[in-house]
């Protein structure tokens, strides 16, 4: 199963991102992880959690994109389509056949679905579009 990058996992954490895990990185160490199917406590190994940045599946970062946001007036609805003529996958929002280029994010090449979602929450969030519990919001 593909989850979020090490870089996208970190900036979810400055964000104030959270949601279930069964896998993160160890900060600073990218090309490590490690799995866990039980994360209950603060500690993990005898490290403490803060140590490390959850990453997150593709299913779960869906699950916390809004059905619906209100932009400029109009209400966009979720929407993911592959396009052939970019010959890619878009998330984003859509309003009748409107779409806006701050409400998308195209799948790059070598990119998880999960981070091309990702990139889409964190721009939601950048925009002001949509808060994490916990979090001022100046972040």
């Amino acid at each position: 199963m593909k989850t979020t990058s090490y870089e996208i996992s970190k900036k979810l954490a400055e964000i104030g991102f959270q949601a279930d895990f069964d896998y993160c990185y160890r900060k600073g160490e990218p090309e490590r992880g490690v799995w866990s199917k039980s994360f209950e406590v603060t500690c993990w190994d005898g490290e403490d959690i803060s140590n490390y940045y959850p990453a997150f599946d593709f299913e779960t970062i869906l699950s916390m994109l809004p059905k619906e946001i209100k932009f400029k007036g109009d209400t966009y609805y979720f929407w993911m389509i592959y396009s052939e003529t970019s010959n890619c996958y878009i998330v984003g929002y859509i309003c009748g056949h409107f779409r806006r280029a701050e409400l998308e994010n195209y799948k790059q090449e070598n990119e998880s679905l999960a981070d091309t979602a990702a990139h889409l929450l964190i721009k939601l969030h950048g925009e002001g579009l949509i808060k994490f519990e916990g979090k001022d919001e100046t972040n």
